[in-house]
């Protein structure tokens, strides 16, 4: 299951960096090969733990895309990601993705001079303010960022068990 996750947060980071898009083959592919092989070794148990993997990260990003915070094709991809991780692993696969969210934001509006105004709209939205975001918004490819969050989870993981 981790080759099939790392292949597919790979090609998924790659396309996003390069295109800023990420192609439904393959969050869509993931999500079915983590179906089936959960499936295959663990049963009706391990296909229902597939699908709420995959319910949990399509709940969670599902409000930012509707936001308008983040592309389908993030929410899509976490959402495979879940489906090959289980509900439990995705939320440390979430929490990793927000830290290097975060960091990778705060470096993006600092390269781009934008720090104080990236504050302050992240303010607004913590307070429930409604700011849409303008043509000019700061993009940063989240495939990359949720690539990374499950590639520090896997290793993570691997260190424990070591």
């Amino acid at each position: 299951m981790e080759i099939v996750l790392i292949a597919m947060v790979t090609a998924a980071a790659w396309t996003d960096l390069r295109n800023r898009r990420i192609p439904n083959w393959i969050p869509v592919s993931g999500a079915v090969l983590g179906l089936v092989l959960h499936a295959w070794s663990g049963g009706f148990y391990g296909a229902m733990t597939s699908l709420a993997g995959a319910a949990l990260g399509l709940g969670i990003f599902i409000a930012l895309y509707i936001a308008g915070g983040m592309g389908a094709g993030d929410v899509k991809l976490f959402s495979a990601v879940g489906a090959l991780v289980g509900p439990q692993a995705l939320i440390i696969v979430f929490i990793w993705t927000g830290l290097l969210g975060g960091v990778a934001a705060l470096a993006l509006s600092m390269f781009r001079g934008r720090l104080r105004e990236t504050l302050g709209k992240t303010r607004a939205l913590a307070l429930g303010i409604n700011t849409a975001p303008a043509a000019d918004s700061l993009r940063l490819p989240y495939g990359a960022v949720i690539a990374g969050g499950a590639l520090l989870s896997l290793m993570v993981s691997w260190l424990r068990t070591t």
